[in-house]
């Protein structure tokens, strides 16, 4: 995920690193140590996109977490405000970015917000409910649901999750 995200742009290629160092640094403490797949998975690149197209005047690193926790999960503070995926994909053509090109921050967009349809185990299936057990929807939303509580949980113990 440390790639250009914009030739010739300092500024842009500067705010992705701040962006995804301040994701990754954010997320490890909760990163879950003994498994190797699931919603987390999409975390870093989904808070590293918040940060970078968010509606945040900060740099990625001064962005405040309680900003960053509501920003995830807007439904929850907003039932009819738009959702995560609108708000990065408006940030980013703000930041003149081509959505529809074959760059890979476009490539990461598109894989992120998908909808996805749902993918159950068949009843019978004697393999445990899991990773391989998806009910739906983008995998950016997985990722926000999931790190929502857990950042939520770990850096604002008096809100709680």
């Amino acid at each position: 995920m440390a790639f250009s995200v914009a030739e010739n742009d300092e500024w842009r290629n500067q705010r992705w690193t701040e962006s995804l160092r301040r994701s990754a640094t954010l997320l490890e403490p909760v990163w879950p140590k003994t498994y190797s797949d699931g919603p987390f998975m999409h975390a870093l690149p989904t808070v590293a996109l918040l940060l970078y197209a968010g509606p945040f005047d900060d740099d990625p690193e001064f962005v405040p977490v309680a900003d960053i926790v509501t920003a995830l999960t807007p439904h929850l503070a907003n039932p009819a405000g738009p959702p995560l995926k609108d708000t990065v994909r408006v940030g980013l053509i703000e930041r003149r970015h081509d959505l529809d090109d074959d760059s890979p921050l476009s490539s990461l967009v598109r894989q992120l917000t998908t909808h996805q349809p749902a993918l159950a185990l068949p009843p019978t299936s004697p393999e445990p409910a899991g990773a391989d057990d998806w009910s739906g929807g983008t995998l950016m939303g997985a990722a926000a649901e999931w790190a929502h509580p857990a950042l939520a949980g770990h850096y604002l113990p008096h809100i709680g999750a």
